[in-house]
């Protein structure tokens, strides 16, 4: 381990890109107040940021919930976690995902740039399609990678995204919260894209394999606690 424990956090999410996970971190600070609950992200380079500044304290922060991005195998690698915590995650159609995050990401750099109130013309020259995107190493199976290191019955609750709603409702009760979440969307993707022929879909969908495994793995222990 290179940092020590803490007895905090209550509750560890683990949060995957694109599977409404900035709408759930405010369903979480609605219930547990904003102080109790922070952004928690470790990069690929093992940077740690608490609430997108540098964190480099020893152990895990004074608070009930960390919620973001990091791989699993690199949070036990760098933290200690307490002994008693809840482990929760999202996860979603692996072609939806990939799809979402990447019209995301292009709604994101048009909007960092404003190329046509700069005079820019970057987007146009280094943009990759969506099936470019898709077959990069680094976009593939994303969801199992976050994952590494624990298997889908260690967690306390697994989310289905399609669901939302009634999913927040059944970990409400897993929680014992007390008071009714407000559902509010954040970050959607922008809906005006172009029409994605079967063919692209199709390759999406074999480009991503252990995702499917996965959400279909994840949707039986769903249904299996809800039966």
């Amino acid at each position: 381990m290179l940092f020590s424990g803490s007895q905090f956090p209550e509750i560890i999410s683990l949060h995957i890109p694109k599977t409404a996970g900035t709408s759930f971190r405010n369903i979480l600070k609605n219930v547990y107040g904003d102080d109790q609950v922070v952004r928690f992200d470790i990069n690929e380079k093992g940077i740690v940021r608490i609430n997108e500044s540098l964190y480099n304290k020893t152990s895990l922060p004074n608070v009930k919930v960390i919620h973001g991005h990091f791989v699993y195998n690199d949070l036990i690698q760098f933290f200690d976690l307490p002994q008693k915590h809840k482990l929760i995650t999202w996860v979603r159609d692996p072609v939806t995902r990939v799809v979402s995050n990447f019209y995301y990401l292009e709604s994101r750099l048009k909007e960092l740039l404003d190329e046509e109130n700069n005079n820019l013309n970057i987007i146009h020259k280094l943009q990759k399609t969506l099936i470019e995107y898709s077959r990069s190493e680094i976009n593939r199976n994303r969801q199992a990678k976050f994952l590494t290191g624990i298997p889908l019955e260690k967690f306390d609750f697994i989310g289905i995204h399609e669901h939302f709603n009634t999913e927040v409702n059944r970990l409400s009760k897993i929680l014992n919260w007390n008071k009714e979440p407000e559902i509010l969307f954040h970050n959607k993707t922008p809906e005006n894209r172009p029409e994605i022929s079967a063919e692209i879909l199709d390759e999406i969908y074999t480009l991503n394999l252990d995702d499917v495994k996965l959400y279909d793995e994840a949707i039986k222990i769903r249904n299996k606690s809800i039966s």
